[in-house]
């Protein structure tokens, strides 16, 4: 194939220079021996002892099929969820709900419900949006309406929407023997009008009336626990953002053929070993890579595919310069960073793949050339951060590791796959490395000199710089799949050397949970620096954790890990004093979904701090129902 040849260079490279180091660096040498650094030795650390065989995850009788197993509240939560999507398809038709036969949905002793609150309160009001909190104290039962009367309140103001779109997710449900069954649901419903986009979302507590698994269940009452109405402005017909995806790469050739197919389509035609992959974990950088004063893109993928480089023009369209700046490896890449690695004014290229890390020196006009490469050995890299930890005036560069290579899921041709033990908070993943900057295109490993190897076997997918207790140098947060996260503060002794120590548990931020990305801002606006993470915020986990029959055998600790997992989003508060505060729930921004990367930013010029959460994961057709 085409690209063997430019791969066979990289891979020699990679291994030439991860030979080098053993010389170059003693942090890359076999366990049990010393380094000399600063005049002191120092005794590396002896690598975990990794099972070969393959390793269950916890217990066989969590993968079994509710229908199959005692898994009661499973089976009704799906004949629940059934009836509540028949209901959607009712809300999709405001203007008939007053005709609709609801028998088979409710019981015959429905109790009256006000399903809008009468009384909602501007909480938030712009040029483009508006959001509505219901500020009503607990109804009285003379506002109750019937159910199609609280349906007709509850759809009015989207009317004349010309597409009306409606979720429920059910994250807990409770059942009791005597044919009643509690379920705890979100509800989302957004219309779109010429003038407005209109979004409802609530939380509901439904009561059913439910006898056994061969019968539907049938809603009892309603009770509306959480109420917000979000108002979108169009202006001049068009919302906030618009999709400009088509027509900015419209000159670029390959982008439809490469960008627009599905996992699937290139899995039946690359072969595995090139690293094709299923996860669709692979990340972008933007910066202005020939000083024309516009930022470009960089585009990582899967191995077999090319990497691909966008360079922008003044008209706001697109080219593709892969193939001329040199750029376009087709090595499986999970991230890459541009940045100024040689302090000679342009951005250069550092580039994260499966082998490890490729080193590239821009010219200043966009073209690039491999100065240098690290291998890292024992873990596949997954992210990569940069600051200058030490302050000597170039930066260096944090490499974030997800497994160990030995570990990997057997005989599924991806390195990056592992099994998590415990899977709730496992430390059993690849060693994250720290690369100081010695200039010229020098990098040396000192992750365990400077205190950074110590919890350092988490399955990390981010990592990100900032100094948060405000002393003059940046500190390390890191986000770990499948458990714990680490602070590696940042401290100086009296000669300025910096020394690192993890102080996540003390500061309230290990964040027990599925970490994928890390992001800093001043979200309250005191003046220093907070933290959002990104999780997973799972339906199924909610509901299945808090179940009797899940994980009987398990301590406390154990399940409630297992039920932190599936919380969702985390926001700290620095409270300026080396702590942070946990105010996710009350901040309302734990359910983010599936979500795998966030970011602080003010979307709307406001002067304050906004979150965007990129979700999903992928998925078969018709087959989303906890994403």
């Amino acid at each position: 194939m085409r690209f063997l040849p430019l791969i066979s260079p990289i891979i020699l490279s990679l291994a030439i220079i991860g030979c080098g180091d053993q010389e170059h660096s003693a942090e890359d040498k076999k366990a049990g021996t010393t380094e000399k650094q600063d005049d002191k030795k120092t005794l590396t650390s002896i690598d975990a002892v990794i099972p070969l065989e393959p390793i269950g995850l916890v217990s066989e009788t969590l993968h079994k099929e509710p229908k199959k197993d005692p898994w009661k509240g499973e089976v009704f939560n799906e004949l629940a969820d059934s009836q509540l999507k028949d209901l959607g398809e009712i809300i999709k038709d405001p203007k008939t709900i007053s005709q609709v036969d609801a028998s088979s949905l409710i019981a015959n002793d429905f109790q009256p419900v006000q399903l809008a609150p009468k009384n909602l309160k501007s909480v938030f009001n712009d040029s483009s949006f508006r959001v509505l909190h219901d500020a009503s104290p607990e109804q009285s039962p003379e506002e109750n309406k019937s159910f199609r009367n609280a349906l007709s309140e509850l759809v009015e103001p989207i009317l004349e929407a010309t597409k009306i779109d409606v979720k429920f997710k059910t994250f807990n449900v409770s059942i009791n023997e005597s044919g009643k069954s509690t379920s705890e649901s979100y509800v989302e419903i957004i219309g779109h009008t010429q003038k407005e986009i209109i979004s409802q979302k609530a939380r509901w507590h439904c009561v059913w009336e439910w006898a056994s698994a061969s019968d539907l269940p049938k809603i009892i009452s309603i009770k509306v626990n959480e109420f917000e109405q979000s108002i979108g402005l169009l202006d001049k017909g068009t919302p906030l953002f618009s999709d400009c995806t088509g027509s900015i790469f419209s000159q670029c050739r390959d982008f439809n053929n490469q960008f627009l197919r599905g996992t699937d389509y290139w899995a039946s035609r690359l072969e595995n070993r090139y690293g094709i992959g299923l996860s669709g974990w692979h990340g972008i950088t933007i910066g202005d890579v020939n000083g024309d004063g516009i930022d470009d893109i960089y585009v990582c993928e899967p191995g077999g595919l090319p990497n691909r480089l966008f360079i922008s023009k003044s008209d706001g369209q697109l080219i593709d310069a892969s193939s001329l700046s040199g750029t376009n490896f087709r090595l499986q890449t999970q991230s890459a960073l541009f940045l100024d690695m040689d302090n000679d004014g342009d951005q250069d290229l550092v580039i994260a793949t499966t082998l490890g890390i490729i080193f590239m020196a821009n010219d200043g006009r966009a073209n690039f050339t491999v100065k240098t490469t690290k291998l890292i050995p024992e873990s596949a890299p997954m992210c990569i951060s940069a600051a200058d930890y030490d302050l000597d005036g170039d930066l260096d560069l944090h490499v974030g590791c997800y497994s160990l290579r030995r570990s990997s899921v057997h005989g599924n041709g991806n390195q990056m796959l592992a099994r998590p033990i415990p899977y709730h908070d496992a430390n059993n993943g690849g060693r994250n490395a720290l690369l100081r900057n010695d200039l010229n295109w020098q990098f040396k490993n000192v992750t365990m000199s400077i205190g950074m190897d110590v919890n350092n076997r988490r399955f990390t997918l981010a990592s990100s710089w900032e100094d948060y207790d405000q002393d003059g140098d940046p500190d390390l947060y890191v986000a770990n799949d499948y458990g714990r996260n680490n602070l590696y503060r940042n401290d100086r002794d009296s000669s300025g050397n910096a020394q690192f120590v993890d102080v996540a548990a003390e500061a309230g931020v290990e964040d027990m949970s599925a970490g994928m990305s890390v992001s800093w801002s001043d979200a309250d606006g005191d003046g220093d620096q907070d933290l959002y993470v990104s999780n997973m915020w799972s339906s199924a986990g909610n509901r299945i954790a808090y179940q009797r029959q899940f994980q009987k055998e398990a301590d406390q600790e154990s399940i409630t890990g297992f039920r932190r997992h599936a919380r969702g989003n985390s926001l700290f508060l620095n409270s300026g004093n080396g702590k942070f505060k946990d105010v996710s729930i009350e901040a309302g921004v734990t359910m983010g979904r599936w979500a795998w990367g966030s970011r602080f930013a003010d979307i709307n010029n406001d002067g304050m701090q906004d979150i965007i959460v990129g979700n999903g994961f992928i998925t078969q057709s018709g087959d989303t129902g906890d994403l």
